[in-house]
């Protein structure tokens, strides 16, 4: 078996199991925000729009090859143009083709089932000055991302007069002449970030109000807003998982130890006493010469369905490096039933060895989606397997460090570490744990936030110096 073969396995029962055992958020007295969705309500999930074609498609798509990266399906007509033209929002071509782009292949040396698999993360929150070195250094290489400038980042946290941090609340953001800019909304500890860049060059002072609060800071600098919401008591807390899956051929191991440990995995949750109100879904992608670029199975509590619709994915297609990750990327924040983001915690965790299309064009690409997922709270995890090359890192340090999540990476590979050749993460810089303990207890952090206690696994992973008392400026 592949030694990638288990990380999405032990993803999704590390995250169940966390968000299972949270006991100290559960009860009428818990200050968590409450659940719009009833806890004893059944959501059915299903595939929107029906579920996928799971051949590997025309064209030269498979496993073998992909006809010429970045153009349109190779068919003028039928169901796979029409999925394909749903799922890829609005393709354009490309002024310029797009480069080859070689990438690494499923080479690797087969490790022992037995074997432990690890993990790293690191928080580019924690040292964003050495993060924003990074992208620049990456950029003087000509590594190619699509355009992003985190400088002038403001970090914003919410608390309650009780001391607790206020989670899910809309923050609205005005330039230096009080026009609208953006708004965000604060995660389950309390915090966003927000980026200037991403709405406009960059002003030189921005103004922050929510519930009647209001403070000004300029770029670079924090914002500290005390407000009061309106919350009503709750016995479970509302939690959204949604699992981003690229499901071309190289990642059948993958896909396949997924259907192997649901059982395991419903069983545990189903033994609980007191769980959170936990819904599960999935966006699978894979790219333009695929009979599907992007499909998703809804949001649901029913494990049974999700389940079902999981023993019935394929992994197929692909054939270059780059895959559809824009697209899929945009579709799991637009297409399943998310629950009100004011009293839900909403995790996607993306799991993925390549890097996006970075010179296609496309509807919504993968910046415009890191500002959607800030203006709805929404923290986005990359977990990167061994096969990651400079791009792919870059890119999905991106989107965590954008959206207040770690950078997630094996550690243990045949290769090494799953980061590019031209990464600044040394082995000191990060906790080597296996990556089941490292999830649960990023989940763990994630409920216990809620309340102030102190997560129910041993410990911190690594704790962002913006949101704490200790260092206020984040700097």
């Amino acid at each position: 078996m592949n030694h990638r073969s288990s990380l999405a396995a032990l993803t999704l029962f590390a995250i169940l199991g966390a968000c299972a055992s949270q006991d100290p958020i559960a009860g009428p007295s818990s200050s968590a925000p409450p659940s719009t969705t009833a806890p004893t309500e059944t959501t059915s999930g299903g595939w929107v729009g029906g579920e996928p074609d799971w051949s590997a498609g025309g064209g030269a798509g498979g496993e073998g090859g992909e006809a010429a990266a970045g153009g349109p399906a190779a068919s003028d007509s039928g169901a796979d143009k029409a999925a394909t033209e749903s799922a890829a929002g609005d393709y354009e071509a490309s002024a310029a083709p797009t480069p080859a782009v070689v990438g690494p292949v499923d080479t690797l040396p087969v490790m022992p089932d037995s074997s432990p698999l690890r993990a790293g993360s690191v928080d580019d929150n924690a040292d964003f000055a050495a993060f924003v070195e990074y992208l620049e250094r990456i950029a003087d290489l000509g590594i190619t991302t699509r355009p992003f400038d985190p400088s002038g980042r403001i970090v914003v946290s919410a608390r309650r007069p009780d001391g607790l941090p206020a989670a899910g609340v809309e923050i609205a953001i005005a330039g230096a002449d009080g026009s609208a800019v953006a708004t965000v909304r604060t995660t389950a500890n309390g915090s966003a970030r927000f980026l200037p860049a991403l709405y406009g060059p960059i002003q030189g002072s921005y103004g922050f109000s929510a519930l009647g609060t209001e403070e000004i800071a300029a770029p670079g600098g924090t914002v500290a807003l005390m407000v009061e919401p309106q919350q009503a008591a709750t016995e479970r807390v509302a939690v959204d998982v949604l699992f981003l899956l690229d499901a071309t051929g190289s990642m059948g191991d993958e896909i396949d130890r997924l259907k192997t440990t649901i059982d395991s995995v419903a069983g545990r949750i189903e033994a609980l006493d007191t769980r959170p109100d936990v819904r599960f879904g999935m966006t699978l992608y894979r790219d333009l010469e695929d009979s599907f670029v992007t499909s998703t199975f809804d949001l649901t509590n029913d494990l049974e369905a999700f389940r079902s619709a999981l023993n019935g994915v394929s992994a197929e297609g692909g054939g270059d490096y780059p895959e559809a990750l824009d697209e899929g990327l945009a579709d799991a924040l637009s297409t399943p039933s998310w629950r009100d983001p004011s009293s839900t915690i909403q995790l996607v965790f993306v799991i993925a060895d390549a890097p996006p299309q970075v010179n296609r064009q496309v509807k919504a690409d993968y910046v415009q989606s890191i500002a959607e997922a800030i203006s709805r709270g929404i923290t986005i995890i990359p977990i990167a397997s061994s096969e990651s090359d400079d791009q792919a890192e870059a890119v999905f340090r991106q989107i965590a460090a954008a959206t207040g999540a770690r950078f997630v990476f094996l550690s243990n590979g045949a290769a090494g570490a799953a980061t590019g050749a031209n990464t600044d993460i040394a082995s000191t810089d990060y906790e080597e744990l296996s990556l089941d303990d490292l999830i649960v207890r990023f989940v763990s952090e994630q409920l216990a936030a809620l309340t102030g206690a102190a997560p129910s696994e041993t410990g911190p992973v690594q704790t962002d110096p913006t949101t704490s008392s200790t260092n206020p400026d984040g700097q």
